[in-house]
């Protein structure tokens, strides 16, 4: 069957380890998309934090951010449709990761705000730093995640991370308690928190339908557990070969990883085999 779309998770995926889309994998995208197919990147990530590689992959597609939470028109610099935590919710999240004294990053309107650094937030920030202006990441340290709660107009995404599987775990286990929210591992210790209903998969088969698009005309390809629902749900699922094996588990095929251009053997079975 051909295939329309080719849905593209970034972080484990599209990137390598160092975070870099690799010359191969450049090259097919690019070979794919001169065939006709949609390439849409559809990630954990803010969209301030995946413009970078939709400017370096020339795409003009939107983008599927913060695990399906809102849809990005990089051409129109607007969201196109979302749903975003409510301030009540945003709220008593707040209040659930200072009990548990878990790290905590918030993914605001056009801003990714922190209050104390850790090694992720370190990284996260010297690439950033890197990036030219006037696409380079906002990612600021604020002094009080609540007032910022407070006063930002939208509220996509917390992440929430700890060293420490238990603690995790019991946060874990109190905010799925509390109800309406999506809480996904995005890394090893690392979970993605959104509002309910909110998954990859479905914004990816929906922003699809819009276009009269089936999902049987979709390949996706992903590595965490926050691509399941896209692999699950797409024509064609593909997993990485660094893939949680849980993801692997649901796959149609397994290519190699993401430091081996994983991405672009797919491309290149798939799209010209």
């Amino acid at each position: 069957m051909p295939y329309d779309i080719l849905a593209l998770d970034l972080d484990g995926t599209t990137l390598d380890r160092a975070g870099l889309v690799s010359p191969r994998t450049a090259e097919a995208i690019a070979a794919v998309r001169a065939r006709g197919v949609e390439v849409v990147l559809v990630t954990g990530r803010h969209h301030v934090a995946a413009r970078p590689f939709h400017a370096e992959l020339g795409l003009d597609t939107p983008a599927i951010c913060c695990n399906g939470t809102y849809v990005y028109d990089f051409v129109g610099d607007r969201v196109i449709e979302g749903a975003p935590l409510s301030r009540e919710r945003a709220r008593a999240l707040l209040a659930l990761c200072r009990r548990h004294g878990v790290h905590t990053l918030v993914y605001c309107d056009r801003a990714m705000n922190y209050e104390v650094e850790n090694a992720h937030m370190k990284a996260l920030t010297a690439w950033a730093a890197g990036i030219a202006e006037p696409i380079r990441p906002t990612i600021e340290r604020v002094d009080d995640l609540g007032a910022v709660i407070e006063t930002v107009p939208v509220l996509w995404k917390f992440v929430v991370s700890h060293d420490d599987p238990a603690v995790l775990a019991a946060w874990t286990a109190e905010a799925e308690a509390e109800g309406g929210l999506s809480v996904e591992f995005s890394w090893r210790n690392r979970l993605d928190v959104v509002a309910a209903g909110n998954t990859k998969g479905r914004r990816l088969i929906e922003w699809a339908a819009e276009r009269g698009i089936p999902a049987a005309r979709i390949v996706a390809v992903g590595d965490n557990h926050n691509d399941l629902s896209m692999i699950e749900g797409a024509g064609l699922g593909i997993a990485m070969g660094n893939a949680e094996d849980e993801v692997k588990a649901v796959a149609d095929l397994i290519v190699a990883g993401n430091d081996a251009d994983g991405v672009a053997e797919a491309i290149e079975r798939v799209f010209f085999a």
